[in-house]
């Protein structure tokens, strides 16, 4: 009975060892997209000014929407099911 346990917790050893590739940089990039987003000061796309807003992007780096403030920003990602995440 105990070389069957050792042997299982091999096999599970082996297994995980294994399924670390199985993710492609474009699905691990896809991981948490439509469950976080996260916000960074960008330029204002739509005036010609010096002006920064706050940009939300999703967790692949999509930009979605830009906000005046980033309280306004944090609380359109809650409001979208989302969880604000902070990106250093």
């Amino acid at each position: 009975m105990t070389n069957r346990t050792a042997n299982h917790d091999t096999e599970i050893t082996q297994r995980d060892a294994q399924d670390t590739g199985l993710l492609s940089n474009v699905d691990f990039a896809m991981l948490g997209i439509h469950d976080f987003a996260y916000i960074r000061q960008v330029p204002n796309a739509e005036e010609d000014s010096d002006e920064m807003v706050f940009g939300v992007f999703t967790a692949d780096g999509t930009h979605i929407a830009s906000f005046e403030s980033h309280a306004v920003a944090d609380a359109a990602i809650r409001q979208h099911d989302m969880e604000p995440r902070a990106v250093h």
